[in-house]
């Protein structure tokens, strides 16, 4: 069961670097699924070869599709490098230049212009990492704020229904609005842990500490976080039904955080 996501958003890219959250996450939040992949790893055992940019490629929504569900099924992580693009016709349109742009992406796993091609057309570049770590680029962030509340949502209806036996009811939880993440996108740009360590609700609360830890992912694999370092907590209140956000200092020094 999930112990903390870790969030750092780069505002100017529209990078997300996250742990903690997995490609089923993001296929299941996500509004604009791709229509096809070009896989950047010129290596990958599916797709069908395109000659134009020595790349794997592939074709429509049911081979997305299927390819997401192999994926899973085998739960693979680290070779996962893909970005969507629109028209299959355009991919004879790209420039040498674009194409080592496209190769360098997919070696390095971070842009060395924009992460969104003109001639693509695409919505997202996908890189997994060892360790449950993702990069992840959007070119519309409410993607990311919807796929993140679905996963806090899921989240405490598991803590909440852990220990729910046959003679004790399900516990439902009110679905996060998205809206009350995009109020914290100042806070997710310095690199924040929400910590899942209440296992249960106490005064008919559940309460996610939100800690800042920078950009030092080293930090994330502890458990115990420095309190100085608790920012805010987001809290959900099963008698309203309602979550709420309650920071941790005065308006003034949370404000460092928003601008």
């Amino acid at each position: 069961m999930t112990k903390k996501i870790y969030i750092h958003i780069d505002p100017i890219s529209n990078a997300v670097v996250s742990h903690g959250i997995h490609a089923s996450d993001f296929v299941r939040g996500i509004v604009h699924q791709p229509k096809n992949l070009l896989l950047l790893d010129p290596v990958a055992d599916y797709g069908e070869y395109d000659t134009h940019t020595g790349l794997k490629v592939l074709r429509g929504t049911e081979e997305v599709t299927a390819y997401f569900d192999e994926i899973y099924r085998k739960r693979q992580s680290s070779s996962l490098k893909w970005i969507d693009f629109t028209d299959i016709a355009m991919l004879k349109e790209l420039t040498p230049l674009e194409i080592s742009e496209l190769l360098y992406f997919g070696h390095m796993k971070t842009h060395l212009h924009s992460p969104f091609f003109y001639k693509l057309q695409n919505n997202f570049v996908y890189f997994d990492f060892n360790e449950d770590m993702t990069r992840v680029y959007y070119r519309y962030m409410d993607e990311f704020y919807r796929i993140l509340a679905d996963k806090l949502t899921r989240i405490v209806l598991e803590k909440l229904n852990d220990r729910k036996t046959f003679f004790r009811k399900g516990v439902s939880v009110e679905k996060l609005d998205s809206d009350l993440l995009k109020d914290m996108r100042g806070i997710l740009q310095e690199g924040v842990v929400f910590s899942f360590e209440q296992t249960e609700l106490i005064d008919k609360e559940y309460r996610i500490p939100i800690y800042v830890v920078e950009d030092y992912l080293w930090k994330i694999k502890g458990s115990r976080y420095q309190e100085e370092n608790l920012l805010a907590t987001l809290i959900y209140q099963s008698n309203k039904r309602r979550w709420r956000l309650e920071k941790s200092h005065e308006d003034l020094l949370f404000a460092q955080y928003t601008r």
